[in-house]
């Protein structure tokens, strides 16, 4: 009886130590009672799906190296998949859109969504958005947007 509740409480303890230690390196921790907010390192000028609601926001984590320090969003919209491809398949702004559209096979009701490549004009930071995602949320077609920061150049011999 005394050995689970000493695993209860090191659990606990090391999970309020790991808490502490994110938040020291900049790591933001969410609320249950805040609703999710982007990042300050979010692009202002990113194209935000039309008619969305924020599920959810994290990164950059300092502890990863910098070249894969990237923010992840998830947003809900009440478009359909059609609407939200159509908009992305547009430039918005400096976010211009790279190649064709990826759209991969559905697994039975698992679906990768369309993924879009767009990368911001004069910065190299590019962004994959994935478009029609199985969404076990609510009932809106969801959004995934991960941006991710330039790729180092190769210094010169």
């Amino acid at each position: 009886m005394v050995e689970p509740l000493a695993r209860r409480v090191l659990r606990v303890a090391l999970l309020g130590a790991l808490i502490v230690s994110l938040a020291a390196c900049g790591a933001r921790v969410p609320s249950p009672f805040a609703g999710p907010s982007l990042p300050a390192e979010f692009p202002s000028d990113f194209p935000i799906p039309p008619s969305s609601k924020l599920l959810s926001a994290a990164g950059p984590f300092p502890f990863v190296p910098a070249e894969v320090r990237g923010i992840t969003a998830q947003w809900s919209s009440t478009q359909s998949r059609a609407e939200l491809e159509s908009f992305y398949a547009k430039s918005h702004a400096a976010w211009r859109v790279k190649g064709t559209p990826l759209t991969p096979p559905a697994a039975g009701p698992v679906s990768l969504g369309t993924i879009f490549l767009l990368s911001h004009e004069g910065d190299g930071v590019t962004a994959t958005v994935s478009v029609g995602l199985s969404n076990m949320i609510d009932n809106g077609t969801l959004v995934q947007v991960t941006i991710l920061p330039p790729r180092a150049s190769p210094s010169p011999p």
